[in-house]
Formats: C-alpha cells, structure tokens, sequence
C-alpha cells in the first residue's frame, strides 16, 4: 500500500474525535477558554443532552475579529509562546485544539464583542469554512453556539448513549467547573430548566450548598494547610457524612479539574478507621503545587497529571485531612465533664469473635507520638491504677460501657482491639515467636510488578509475623500461612493496603511496627459489630490485665473515663 498524507478534513475529524468525546467536552473546552479570558459570569445552555444544540456565553475579554479566524485553526492559541512554557503552564486552555476540533465535529456560530469594541461580531464555522465576521449588536464577551454535534463523525454517534446519560454528564461537569472556580457566577439550563445556579461570591461552600443542599454544606469541614512546598485546601465530610463510592471525591491541581489515584487513595486513608467497608467520603480538595511539578500536557483532555512527587502529594493530602477532623472534634467541655466527640461510622464486619493477647512488658508505649498528640488526652488511669471494670453493655455496636468504681469508662471497642493486637504483635516480634495459622488452601494475591518488589524488600519482616508466601509467576503471590491474629481478615485487602503504605515509608527503622499496625488494624473488631455479652467482657478483662494503652497505633484514644463526682454535680447530687 502506498503512504500518503491525509486530507487536512480527514485529519481534523480523527483529531476531533480525540479532543472532544461527547457533549460533555465540547462544554468543559468552551467554559475553560471563558475562564481564561476573564469571564465572571459563564451561562450554560443545553438540548437533548447536548445533541441537538450547545450554547456557552460569557462576559469575558472577546475575540479580536482580525483573531476569529486564526481561533479555530488547530494549534493556534494565545497561551504559549514557547517550549520552555510548556513547563509551567497556568492556563486551562493551552493546546490551540478545542475551537478547531469542535468547529470539525459540527457546526458552529461565534458572536463575541471585544473589550473596547463598541461593536460585536458574528462568523459561521461548517465544515472548516469561516464566514467573514459582521457586525451585529451583543454584550460584552463571547457566545458559542454549536449545533449537530458529531454530524461529521456518524461513528461517534453509535457510542453516545441516551439523551438522560449525556445529560447527567454534562451535569456532572458543570458542577465540577463550578466548585473550581467558585467566583464565577454559573446557570446551567436543560431544556429550558435550570439545573444549577451558583451565586459567584468565591465562597466554595455556597457552591455545595447549590450543588448538594445546605446541610451537607454546612457539616463540612474545612481544609487548610500549608505545610511545606504544598498548599491543601478544601472541604471535606463529617466522618457521619458519606457515600457508596468515590463519585463524591473531586481533587483540582492548581485550580485544574483531575483524576489522580494517588491523591484520591490519601483522602480514602484520611478516613481510615472512620468509615464502613464500601463507604467513601465527600470531598472536594484544592492542592496547590509548583507548576513545574506537574505535567497536565499527557492526553487531550487534560484530566490525567503526572505529578513529579507523588508520595509528597500524598502525604500533604493525607495529613492535612485527617488533622481537620481531629481538629472538628475536639473535647466538649459539659460543665466540667471532658467527653471526647472523635466518633466514627459503623464499620460493617461478618467477623466471628476475636482473640485477645497474652502479658505485655509495655516496652512500646508509642509508635506515633505525632498523631497521638493531635487527639486531646482525657484518659486518666494507667496499667499501675487502672481499676477492674464491671462491663455494663454497648452503644451503637461501637462504643462499650463500663463501671470502674471511680467513674463510667467509655471504650472505643476497634481502637482498644486494635491496640492490644499491636502490642502482642510487637512482642511476637521481639521474641521471634509469631503464632501462625497455616492456610488449608493457599491464597492467589494478585500484585502490580511494583508491589512485588516492595513485598520482597520486606519479605523478611513479613514472614517473622507468620506471613509465610512464596512467588506465583510474576505478579502472583501464594499464601501459605498467615498470622493467627488475622485469621479472620480480608488477607488479599491487608497485603494491597499495607504495600501501598510501605511504599510511600521512607523510613525503614519502624517497618516492623507499621506492618503490626497494619495487621492489628485489620484483624480488630469493628465499629458495626455487635459483641456477645461474654466478648464485651473479655475485652474489658484484657485492657484491665494485659495494660491500659491510651491511644491506638494511628493515634486515636482506645477509652474515656467520666469521674463519679462528675457524674454526682451533672446530677445536681453535690455542688
């Protein structure tokens, strides 16, 4: 076959098709170039999904009509001049392509009047071909037009699904345009209903507010930090706040609209202990980075980055939320009464009972000091004066009730399991005598080739718990035994989790104690399981003889105790 160069038409059609992939996109490219040029106010205007016509107008800067032309040829644009701005790159816009790929999909008219123009001027784009701008009468800025989307492309129109799905889409869009960029005054209309109108004001919770409802706005907690090159800031749930999976989770770099799962996984860890199996939380987080750290030029549609320091991100993401919740809870002064808020949504488990650990010699009495002190120490007593505890019952599968004859003890039933388990795991450690479980049939992990290198680094750490495995292909492991305290664990979820973890550790002299934490966090009880009467007592009986932790390996209080002359001036008993 002879090579040949395409026709300039055949070309501009596959070039569309890549840029713009359904109504959705050609709205996300119009509204991004109204942002670049300034615009306050972007209204949104849509029928049939899209489909049959799309209008975008702003009150932006306008297009010079010496520039019309040049706008909706491909990669023609304003935005860079050079290589070297590639590597810094400020603008949504940047490629030169939208205008020329939209223009090639479908037919288009263009009215736009200029800053100081005291005329506005119109063109038709079809088929490449642009009319002459005339002048005609409009406000201030740009109005884009564009009807018969994909009649250019027939074969793109077989995989665009019903009116009511691109709709949702576009939707969907518009909502995340809008939390991006919360001092533009949105209106989105569909079939001449309006589907979301923000105020503009900058104030991103207003915009929750219009997008999912004032309670839900209002019950956010705030992120701000600014530790070290990185700035996080954003909303977040209230651990009581979530939603069945990840579609409540946005993340914008610099201001950009992104997927990342890097990212995404920190804001998911953040909420770890916090949140049922299968629950996620609501979130809408800004991280602000060096430009030059950040490559946004890695597919057309500039969702996809690459970011030069990932784990940083994470570790920026993840801190700065899990210290916004700790610090929305703080203690609750009740008339002297310090009652500990920090609660967490139940976490459903299927598990049958749990195993306590044997004496500890309470060599380690914390691994996490950085985080044990962001949580307010109301606990008093210790493993020397800590009283015996008569179990009363339990609150909300969650919480355990008990008398200490100095008061009522409040227990956090996975925080003080999984306490005890990190501590018997560290003592297996030190005494080199892990209890094992031998599996009766060994478990298939499938692993990225990453993951694999990492879970051979610590191959060592990992067999001297009783996690016993051996290679299966490349990407394969085969479990053969696991540590008795897990036997009741998702085991392929605690080995994908935990590598993430060590992954991102850049310090290897506690590896043995992350693996413990990980392990005693996943084989604890869980916030959601209901305990027997005698299982609510043995957990009482083992923080009583086996010491008296105050804090979980990630940082939160196992229990609380309220003193009995509390309770008596609560109850108007003594003065």
């Amino acid at each position: 076959m002879t090579i040949k160069v395409l026709p300039a038409e055949i070309a501009a059609r596959i070039a569309a098709g890549e840029v713009i992939e359904r109504p959705a996109s050609v709205i996300k490219e119009l509204v991004e170039n109204s942002i670049d040029a300034g615009s306050t106010e972007i209204s949104i205007q849509v029928e049939l999904g899209g489909l049959s016509w799309i209008r975008v107008t702003d009150n932006g800067c306008g297009i010079s009509p010496d520039e019309i032309d040049l706008a909706f040829h491909r990669h023609a644009t304003s935005k860079l001049a050079t290589v070297e701005d590639l590597s810094s790159i400020s603008t949504f816009g940047f490629r030169g392509e939208a205008l020329a790929s939209i223009a090639a999909a479908s037919k288009v008219t263009l009215v736009t009047r200029p800053t100081g123009s005291d005329s506005a001027f119109l063109a038709n784009i079809e088929n490449g071909q642009i009319s002459p701008p005339q002048q005609v009468g409009a406000s201030l800025g740009t109005s884009i037009l564009v009807e018969s989307l994909f009649s250019t492309i027939p074969a793109r129109l077989k995989f665009i699904k019903s009116y009511q799905a691109e709709g949702s889409r576009i939707l969907n869009t518009v909502e995340h345009l809008a939390l991006a960029n919360s001092h533009v005054k949105f209106t989105y209309t569909a079939d001449n209903k309006n589907k979301l109108v923000t105020s503009g004001n900058g104030q991103l919770r207003d915009v929750i507010s219009a997008l999912r409802g004032v309670n839900q706005a209002n019950s956010m907690i705030e992120v701000n930090s600014h530790a070290g090159r990185y700035q996080v800031m954003g909303l977040t749930s209230a651990p009581e706040h979530y939603k069945g999976n990840r579609t409540g989770i946005s993340i914008f770099i610099n201001g950009r609209w992104i997927t990342n799962r890097s990212i995404s996984a920190a804001i998911e860890e953040a909420y770890r202990g916090l949140l049922m199996q299968g629950s996620y939380p609501i979130s809408v987080i800004f991280l602000e980075i060096p430009s030059t750290e950040v490559d946004v030029n890695v597919h057309p549609n500039k969702r996809e980055v690459r970011l030069v320091n990932e784990n940083d991100c994470f570790s920026s993401v993840h801190r700065a939320i899990r210290e916004a919740i700790l610090k929305q809870y703080p203690v609750i002064e009740a008339h002297g009464i310090a009652i500990n808020s920090y609660t967490a949504v139940p976490e459903a488990s299927n598990q049958p009972g749990f195993g306590f650990p044997a004496s500890l010699d309470g060599t380690y009495a914390s691994r996490f000091p950085e985080r044990a002190e962001q949580i307010p120490d109301t606990i008093v007593g210790s493993s020397t004066n800590f009283p015996h505890l008569e179990m009363v019952g339990q609150i909300a599968n969650m919480f355990l009730v008990a008398d200490g004859g100095d008061g009522m003890y409040l227990i956090d039933q996975h925080s003080a399991h999984e306490s005890l388990l990190y501590y018997r795991l560290l003592s297996q450690w030190e005494l080199k005598a892990p209890e094992i479980q031998p599996m009766l049939q060994p478990i298939v992990v499938d692993l990225t080739p990453e993951q694999m290198d990492v879970i051979s680094s610590y191959s060592n750490s990992f067999e001297r718990y009783g996690l016993n495995f051996e290679a299966f292909g490349n990407d394969s492991l085969l479990i053969r035994s696991i540590p008795l305290v897990g036997r009741t664990m998702d085991i392929k979820k605690f080995i994908n989790e935990t590598l993430q973890s060590l992954a991102r550790n850049t310090d290897l002299t506690d590896t043995h104690a992350n693996i413990a934490a990980s392990l005693a966090c996943h084989s604890a009880i869980r916030a959601g399981q209901k305990l027997s009467i005698s299982e609510i007592q043995a957990l009482g009986n083992a923080l009583v003889n086996e010491g008296n932790p105050n804090h979980c390996p990630h940082g939160r209080p196992t229990l609380l105790r309220i003193s009995l002359q509390s309770l008596e001036k609560e109850f108007g008993r003594i003065q």
